[in-house]
């Protein structure tokens, strides 16, 4: 009865990113209807540098949800704070939806950015806390379906609704989570261990075999004393934390540098510059598809795998594939006849959405929730995701003027010498955490 209600509230916590996500792959299709005229409701095409706003500002919003997220996550709780980030998602989007103005996007892309940064800080917490060793591996990397999810529903409905009803669809999805959420899962026990045990101790019953929860209870007693008073300084003197921030950094680091936000947020874009049969429109969906099909094989065989074998395997394909994939697009803009293989970037793009998500998507989201003890994982993985949000700021921000400067091909090539990088990044520095406790983990970091 324990594991099904852990994975019910899991799996309700994790439509939080099934929310989030959506704000990932909302350019792909909005930034073909606010180009045009058609089903655009400011009325004009909008620039270049307006579009590279609307696909930038919520890596801006959710560098200081991040943040802000990480250093309250301690005082307010992993599922209140869950409970507030889904709020701008609800509001913003029903903003939009009656938006005539661009600065009335420019907000809201911004704020729902807070929402994002703030999910993706607070979730993977929640669930390794929830979590146990035995099964923390396949419910970390669902939540990587609930992502992908969330990323295919504008892929696939974008293209096809009018801009006014795509939003009052998003709107209505944190509505429905806020509810579902608040009525059924439990805040952390790591937590409330801090100001109500026995508030804990009842979520552990209901969450954990009921024979082994006062040990668990004095171990979490005794993890929560010796971080109590841990800040980024203290982080920083553990060899222990030091160890698990680096892993962190690079990890974040390297999957930013392998192109993920740039597949993301650029897909139909890509794809138009590719050519091509098959409709810019349609290529998206079927990697979006393609992604989800991948992650739920992936959650499934998750724990049977050491995560540095996944990591490292998923780096080194997402590289190879990133070699023909540039190749393509560096002939065709150098003027020789691709007519031929116009097929090739679609099938470039589907096996690199497949194999990323064997090891870099999931594993790296897993690790957040397992490399620090609970009273530092809020500082830390703010600053972890932090980074991650400056470095897609970036990467969205700058993608139109590398594109123009040195073209998709090269941009490619370069992110697949990135990935070659991480595989040996992640065999000198990561250690393994599967199937240990958040405990083992940390003696392990300290050794």
């Amino acid at each position: 009865m324990g594991v099904l209600f852990t994975y019910i509230s899991v799996f309700i916590a994790q439509l939080s990113f099934l929310i989030a996500s959506t704000a990932l792959t909302w350019p792909s299709p909005m930034l073909i209807k606010l180009n045009g005229t058609d089903d655009n409701p400011l009325g004009y095409k909008i620039s270049k540098t307006e579009n590279s706003f609307l696909a930038s500002l919520p890596t801006v919003g959710a560098i200081t949800g991040s943040v802000i997220s990480g250093f309250l996550a301690s005082k307010f709780g992993r599922k209140t704070l869950l409970l507030i980030h889904a709020i701008p998602f609800l509001v913003c989007n029903l903003v939009m939806a009656w938006s005539k103005v661009i600065w009335l996007m420019f907000a809201s892309r911004t704020i729902i950015g807070i929402g994002l940064g703030g999910i993706f800080t607070i979730l993977p917490m929640y669930c390794g806390e929830l979590a146990h060793s035995s099964n923390r591996g396949i419910l970390s990397a669902s939540t990587t379906v609930f992502m992908n999810i969330g990323m295919l529903i504008p892929y696939s409905l974008g293209p096809y609704i009018p801009f006014f009803w795509f939003h009052i669809v998003l709107a209505v999805i944190p509505a429905i989570f806020i509810v579902a959420f608040y009525l059924v899962a439990p805040e952390s026990p790591y937590y409330l261990i801090k100001n109500d045990e026995s508030a804990a101790e009842a979520v552990l019953m209901k969450i954990r075999d009921k024979a082994s929860v006062p040990d668990l209870m004095t171990e979490m007693k005794e993890n929560s004393k010796q971080t109590n008073d841990a800040s980024i300084i203290d982080i920083l003197k553990s060899r222990a934390l030091r160890r698990a921030m680096i892993m962190g950094f690079g990890g974040f680091t390297f999957m930013c540098l392998t192109g993920t936000v740039i597949v993301a947020s650029y897909s139909e874009t890509i794809f138009k510059e590719a050519g091509g049969n098959i409709s810019p429109e349609i290529c998206p969906i079927i990697i979006g598809v393609a992604q989800l099909l991948m992650t739920v094989f992936v959650s499934a065989i998750t724990d049977r795998y050491p995560r540095k074998f996944l990591l490292t395997l998923s780096h080194i394909l997402v590289s190879l594939v990133q070699i023909p994939f540039g190749t393509y697009f560096f002939l065709k803009q150098n003027g020789y006849d691709v007519e031929s293989i116009s097929w090739l970037p679609l099938v470039c793009l589907i096996t690199y959405v497949c194999v990323y998500n064997i090891g870099v998507g999931p594993i790296l989201l897993t690790l957040l929730g397992e490399l620090f003890p609970p009273k530092v994982k809020g500082p830390a993985v703010s600053c972890l995701v932090s980074t991650n949000w400056v470095l897609a700021f970036l990467m969205t921000s700058l993608f139109n003027t590398l594109n123009d400067l040195i073209g998709i091909g090269i941009l490619f090539w370069i992110f697949s010498a990135c990935g070659f990088a991480a595989a040996i990044f992640v065999k000198i520095f990561m250690v393994e955490t599967k199937g240990k406790t958040l405990e083992e983990i940390q003696d392990e970091l300290s050794s």
